[in-house]
């Protein structure tokens, strides 16, 4: 499928430009799409009725002849939509429709489906007047090609039934994934969240704490479905990682709402890592979108550890970084350790040093803390002295041996 990319640069623009030219034609080609031509127009403002010029419109049509789509830079209304639709007589899609056409072929769980679906399907229900009639009952990719005038009423509506009813199914494994929290809860090991820009590297730093393949590939949204896996740091303690869906600039507002009960994880954790390519030019735009996504869902007071990826590509530092903060190449294993003491000492911070003394009847206690943390042992005559960092909890359970030290 061949596609040709119009890009409108205007006066307010708040974004990187050239980033946001590279970032349409990497997703552009996540939809398996060959980008023919890319067409910049300079204008003022962006037009109500074509999103970029009259006249740059007409001149776009004597292009297309051997090109099957036209996508735009950023999102369309639906009077944009249809009116260049009407023009081109072809297939016309935005970047919104991209990134959802990615999320519809990435996502494996059926809560990732139905949070697309409700995602995508908010994204039609205003542009229905620039569709085919029988849109709706197609599964992959939403294109918009002629007026499609008639029943819009009655598809507005079919829609909207739709809508509930994803609503619905996913309001249920909600409440399943809430009773799995609490589960966890309950259990109170301490959990840890990775947030970052697409393609920073959070499934590879996952990959690495568990030993365990979780997908990972260089692309944009390889991951779509929340990955939550148990981890034994340094320190023995054991903590729940999970990985999110990867952000990116101009997300369209429709995957942040449907994917606001996966993202909920985020807003449980005791420690963020916010997970970024050192390597990118436009890092500090990427760290600013992650953190307004972060806003926007409620999450504060939680602390943060930048972790500055893919370091081995860059021969400097030419950035200054968030603190805390700690320069990492997850592909090769460098300064993971480092990563890991600051880790335990944000997370542990409210942990108490500690001699125990265990008397040798005390068998099961002695396994308990030899298991649940890292011990230095002392055996005895009568007991094992012990010398342990332990939580509050624990600190209050096992206090009676602090006063046997002998």
């Amino acid at each position: 499928m061949k596609a040709l990319l119009v890009v409108a640069d205007y006066f307010d623009i708040d974004y990187d430009l050239n980033e946001s030219i590279e970032e349409l034609k990497k997703l552009t080609i996540a939809c398996h799409m060959q980008v023919e031509n890319i067409v910049v127009q300079h204008i003022h403002k962006k037009t109500p009725q074509y999103y970029i010029g009259k006249g740059k419109v007409e001149e776009i049509a004597l292009m297309i002849d051997d090109v099957d789509i036209v996508i735009f830079s950023e999102e369309l209304t639906p009077l944009q939509m249809k009116n260049l639709s009407d023009i081109f007589l072809k297939e016309v899609s935005d970047r919104s429709d991209l990134i959802l056409r990615i999320f519809e072929t990435r996502a494996k769980t059926k809560e990732a489906k139905l949070q697309v679906k409700i995602a995508r399907s908010e994204y039609m229900l205003p542009r229905i007047a620039g569709m085919r009639k029988d849109i709706y009952s197609q599964q992959g990719g939403m294109g918009f090609r002629g007026s499609g005038e008639k029943q819009i009423e009655l598809d507005k509506r079919l829609i909207r039934k739709q809508i509930a009813s994803y609503q619905k199914q996913l309001a249920q494994l909600v409440t399943i994934r809430e009773t799995q929290r609490k589960k966890r809860n309950k259990h109170e090991q301490k959990k840890i969240s990775l947030v970052g820009y697409t393609n920073s590297g959070k499934s590879s730093l996952l990959n690495l704490f568990t030993h365990k393949e979780v997908f990972q590939k260089d692309m944009l949204f390889a991951t779509l479905d929340t990955s939550v896996r148990s981890i034994q740091l340094k320190n023995n303690q054991k903590v729940l990682m999970s990985d999110t869906v990867g952000f990116i600039n101009q997300l369209p507002h429709h995957l942040v709402k449907a994917f606001r009960s996966t993202l909920e994880e985020i807003k449980e954790a005791d420690l963020i890592l916010h997970v970024v390519d050192s390597s990118s030019l436009h890092l500090s735009k990427h760290i600013e979108t992650t953190n307004e996504v972060l806003e926007q869902l409620g999450v504060k007071d939680i602390p943060v550890i930048y972790v500055y990826n893919k370091i081995d590509k860059i021969q400097e530092t030419i950035f200054v970084p968030h603190d805390p903060y700690v320069l990492v190449s997850i592909k090769n294993k460098y300064n993971i350790d480092e990563l890991q003491d600051l880790i335990i000492s944000l997370l542990y911070k409210d942990y108490e040093d500690i001699e125990l003394f265990i008397p040798y009847n005390k068998g099961e206690d002695y396994q308990y803390l030899k298991y649940n943390y890292k011990c230095q042992e002392e055996f005895l005559e009568n007991g094992i002295k012990i010398k342990l960092s332990i939580s509050p909890k624990d600190y209050h359970r096992f206090i009676e041996y602090n006063q046997k030290i002998q």
